[in-house]
């Protein structure tokens, strides 16, 4: 927001179904996706590390599979929108560790300067996956408001 001056700074995001805010006195970044098919096995490589890809294709093919690489995907999103570069960056190169289910710490690089940030799920409807990130050593609370909305209102896309 640039008027009024104000000390907070907020992240959206939105998906069939969910929209999330998030308002905060420091750089934050959420994202939400909801579940839907998405080809995991054909774009992991090109969106996941090596430890992801691991973690991702030892689940399951099916919900199990999708749900985990969602939880890649979001944590990614919320880090690199809390950054403030969004989708620009390589994402094999962003380390999201999925296999640790609460609040982990991730730490970006290039592009962006080498900065460490705390990301967490944030708790959602079932049929969502969202995370939230947020600067590491940050002990203030964070704001995460939902909407829910219909789902046929909105076109379901993929993760790009």
């Amino acid at each position: 927001m640039l008027r009024p001056p104000t000390p907070c700074r907020i992240s959206v995001s939105h998906t069939a179904g969910l929209a999330m805010l998030a308002v905060a006195p420091f750089p934050v970044g959420i994202d939400a996706e909801a579940h839907r098919s998405v080809p995991v096995a054909n774009i992991t490589g090109q969106v996941l590390t090596p430890r992801e890809r691991r973690t991702v294709l030892a689940e399951p093919d099916g919900p199990a599979r999708t749900e985990a690489f969602l939880r890649c995907w979001t944590r990614k999103e919320a880090v690199l929108k809390a950054v403030g570069i969004g989708l620009v960056a390589d994402l094999t190169t962003l380390e999201t560790r999925p296999e640790v289910p609460g609040p982990t710490r991730v730490t970006t690089g290039t592009p962006a300067p080498r900065t460490d940030w705390w990301v967490t799920e944030v708790s959602v409807p079932e049929g969502w996956t969202a995370s939230v990130a947020y600067p590491a050593g940050t002990g203030r609370p964070i704001a995460v408001r939902q909407l829910r909305v219909p789902r046929e209102r909105h076109a379901r896309h993929a993760p790009r």
